[in-house]
Parts: structure tokens; sequence; C-alpha cells
């Protein structure tokens, strides 16, 4: 797979899990678990091989990459068990760390595309 390939990969990754977490107004997702399982799987895929990819280049980016969607992946669970009131500092650090994420994934998007 070509760095151009593996760039509109994740972009479709990123798209398909957008899809997937769309709700109705009680918060039961509108999507399958499978198709919703399959999202993550590819998402995990792509930060993955990007990471091997882009480690040659910059190992900062690769790191902030690594370690925002762990960290990402962390809140959110954390968010499924303790179901947090609107408002608490859990939610606040939750959407910072997704905001943090998207622009490392951009970054790394961006990245990709340059690599020869």
């Amino acid at each position: 797979m070509k760095n151009k390939t593996l760039a509109i990969f994740g972009i479709g990754t990123c798209i398909l899990s957008v899809l997937t977490s769309a709700s109705d107004l009680a918060g039961n997702f509108k999507f399958p678990a499978a198709l919703i399982l399959i999202s993550g799987i590819l998402g995990l895929i792509f930060i993955v091989i990007a990471t091997i990819r882009i480690w040659k280049e910059s190992k900062l980016l690769s790191i902030l990459l690594v370690s925002s969607y762990i960290v990402l992946c962390i809140f959110l669970a954390i968010q499924e068990v303790v179901t947090p009131s609107y408002g608490s500092p859990l939610i606040i650090l939750l959407n910072i760390t997704k905001v943090i994420h998207i622009i490392v994934f951009v970054c790394a998007i961006i990245k990709l595309f340059k690599m020869k």
C-alpha cells in the first residue's frame, strides 16, 4: 500500500467512524454493533500502519498519533463506565482530547500525502 493510498484509507476510516457514531434521541446507536466494531478495527489498523510509515520521517508525529489515540480510547472507556454529568471535567477533557487527536490525525494525513 502506497502512502497516498494509506492516507485515503485513513480519511475513509475517519468518515466511517463519524457515520457509525450516529445515535437517536434516546442515545441508541443507529448502526449495528458489528459495523461499529469494524470501523474501530479499521481505525486501529490505520493508526498502526501510519505510525510505522511516519516513524522514519517524523518520530514526534508518530508518538503523538499513537498517544492521542490511546488517551482518547481511555477517556471513551471511562465515559462508558462512569456516565458523567453534563459539564463535568471528564467531558471537557474528552472533548479536548478529541480535538487534539483530530489535529494530529490531519497532520499525519498531510505527512502521508507529502511522503514519497
